[in-house]
C-alpha cells in the first residue's frame, strides 16, 4: 500500500476547450448547458466563467472575452498572464461546437467520479467510527442514497450513438417478436395506456383515492406477472406480506379475506389455501414492509432484489405509495418532493431493467369537485409530477363517490349534479370502476374503459368476461 494521495479525476484541457467554444459561439452554450452546470467544473475559475456566460446569454447579451472579463474579479491572474489574456487564449484555442458536447460529457463524468470518491471516503470514515448500537449496513446507507441521487440527476445525460441504440432495440424486439415487459392482467388497462405490457425501463403511475381498490388491482397484476414467470418486488407502506397473500387468495379462489382471518374455511378451501401458499413461496416474490425509507433506499432494495431473483424475465417493482416515501429534502414543497422521488425511480427502472409501478393516493382537492373523476392535479405533487412517468392511469370507482354525494345531498340542485356526474347503472347499484389515462407516451390519452369491482373478493374483472373466462384468465 502507499500513502501517496492520488489526484481527483479531472481534465483541465477539456474545461478550457468548452469555455473557448462557448466564448466564440454563444449558440453553443445551449448545447453544452444541457450536459453540465458551473459546479461540474474542477477549476473554480472555470465554473465562474461558465456561470457568467450563462447569465449573459440568458438575457440576450453577447458573451466574449472582453464582455465576460467585466464580470470577473479585477486584477486576477492565471499563472503569469492576466485573466483577460487567459480568456482570449481560450477563445483562440476553441474547439468546434460538435466537439464541445462530447467534451462536456467528459467533464460531467469526471465530476461524477469525484462525487463517488467523496461518498466512498465518507462511508469508510463512518464505518470506522460506527458505534455498537448502529447496524453495519446503516453505515453504508448514505453512500446508497448518494449514488441513487447521482443516477437520478444523470437521466438524459447519455452519450451519442442514438441511432445505433435504436437499431439494437429494434433488432432485439424483432427477435423476441414482442416488447420486453411485464404482461398486464386486464386488456382494458393495456388499451388505456396504449402499451401491450409494462415495458422494461419504464416508470408507470396508478392513481386513485383511498378505498377505491388500487392495492387490490395491483395485487391482481402482481399475481398475473408471477404466473408468467416475472420476478415481483412489492414495497408497501400499508400492506404486510400476510395481508397481501390473504387478499391474493381471496381474488384467486373466492375465499373472503374475513373468513381467512377467522379460520372459517372448509377442508376443500383449506387445500386451496395451502397450495397457494406453497406455490407463492416458490416464486421470485418479496413484500417489503416499509416505514421511513427514502427513494434511494427503495432503489437499493430493488437493485438487491433484481440481482437475487433475476431470471431473464423483466421484473416488476411496485411502490405503494409515493406519498409515504420519506423525501430527502423535508422542507421542499410537495411538487419538488414528487419530482425528486420520481426522478430516482425512473433512473432505477432504467438501471435495473425493470418496469416500475408507483401508486399515487389522490390528494383532497379532487374530492370537492362536482365531478370527482381523477385529473393530473390529483397526483401527489400535482401536474408537474407527471414529467418522469412514461404513463399514468387511474382507477375510479364511481360508487365510493356516489355514496359520499348522496349522504350530503340536500336540494334538487345537488341531485341534478349527482345524475350528471354518475352513470345511471351506478346510481342503480352497480359497482363499476373506470380506467383512464392521465398521461401516455403513445396513442390516445382519451381512451377509457370500465371494469366491474367485486367487493366480496376485492377483485376487478372485465365487463367482457364471464365468470368462467375470468377463472381461465387467472390460470
Amino acid at each position: 500500500m502507499t500513502d501517496i494521495q492520488k489526484p481527483l479525476p479531472h481534465n483541465i484541457e477539456l474545461e478550457q476547450a468548452i469555455l473557448g467554444a462557448v466564448l466564440v459561439n454563444n449558440n453553443c452554450f445551449d448545447l453544452v448547458s444541457k450536459v453540465i452546470q458551473p459546479h461540474h467544473f474542477f477549476e473554480p475559475l472555470h465554473g465562474k466563467v461558465f456561470e457568467v456566460i450563462g447569465k449573459m446569454v440568458s438575457v440576450g447579451r453577447k458573451a466574449d472575452p472582453k464582455t465576460v472579463k467585466s464580470y470577473l474579479p479585477e486584477g486576477e491572474r492565471v499563472g503569469e498572464i492576466t485573466l483577460g489574456e487567459y480568456l482570449v487564449r481560450l477563445a483562440v484555442e476553441a474547439v468546434a461546437p460538435v466537439q464541445a458536447r462530447d467534451y462536456a460529457l467528459g467533464v460531467l463524468h469526471h465530476w461524477i467520479d469525484r462525487q463517488i470518491i467523496a461518498g466512498c471516503e465518507e462511508t469508510i470514515a463512518g464505518v470506522y467510527a460506527r458505534s455498537p448500537d448502529v447496524d453495519p449496513f446503516s453505515a453504508s446507507a448514505a453512500l446508497e442514497d448518494h449514488l441513487a441521487k447521482l443516477r437520478g440527476d444523470h437521466i438524459g445525460g447519455g452519450s451519442g450513438n442514438l441511432g445505433h441504440q435504436y437499431l439494437e432495440a429494434m433488432t432485439a424486439a424483432q427477435q423476441r417478436k414482442s416488447i420486453a415487459g411485464v404482461p398486464i392482467c386486464l386488456d382494458e388497462i393495456a388499451e388505456v395506456i396504449s402499451e401491450p405490457c409494462f415495458e422494461a425501463g419504464n416508470l408507470y403511475g396508478l392513481l386513485s383515492s383511498s378505498g377505491e381498490g388500487k392495492t387490490s388491482l395491483t395485487l391482481q397484476m402482481i399475481t398475473h406477472a408471477l404466473k408468467r414467470g416475472h420476478p415481483v418486488l412489492f414495497m408497501s407502506y400499508d400492506q404486510s406480506g400476510e395481508q397481501c397473500i390473504r387478499q391474493m387468495i381471496a381474488q384467486e379462489h373466492d375465499i373472503e379475506a374475513r373468513r381467512q382471518r377467522a379460520g372459517d374455511v372448509s377442508e376443500k378451501e383449506m387445500r386451496k389455501v395451502v397450495d397457494f401458499a406453497t406455490w407463492i413461496d416458490r416464486q421470485p416474490f418479496e413484500v417489503v414492509k416499509c416505514t421511513d425509507q427514502t427513494a434511494p433506499q427503495l432503489l437499493s432494495f430493488a437493485r438487491s432484489f433484481v440481482k437475487r431473483y433475476g431470471n431473464g424475465n423483466v421484473p416488476l417493482v411496485v411502490v405503494d405509495h409515493i406519498g409515504a416515501v420519506t423525501p430527502q429534502e423535508r422542507l421542499s414543497d410537495e411538487g419538488t418532493k414528487a419530482k425528486d422521488i420520481n426522478k430516482v425511480f425512473k433512473a432505477g427502472a432504467e438501471q435495473t431493467g425493470a418496469a416500475w409501478l408507483v401508486l399515487n393516493q389522490r390528494n383532497s382537492y379532487g374530492m370537492k369537485r362536482d365531478n370527482p373523476r381523477p385529473i393530473s392535479a390529483d397526483l401527489f405533487g400535482g401536474d408537474p409530477a407527471k414529467q418522469a412517468y412514461d404513463a399514468i392511469f387511474y382507477v375510479y370507482r364511481y360508487i365510493k363517490f356516489l355514496e359520499e354525494r348522496k349522504a350530503v345531498a340536500a336540494s334538487d340542485s345537488d341531485w341534478k349534479k349527482i345524475h350528471k356526474a354518475f352513470p345511471s347503472a351506478v346510481i342503480e347499484g352497480e359497482d363499476i370502476a373506470q380506467i383512464g389515462a392521465i398521461k401516455v407516451r403513445f396513442g390516445n390519452a382519451a381512451v377509457k374503459n370500465n371494469l366491474i369491482f367485486e367487493a366480496r373478493f376485492t377483485r376487478y374483472k372485465s365487463e367482457r368476461q364471464n365468470d368462467a373466462e375470468l377463472q381461465e384468465a387467472m390460470l
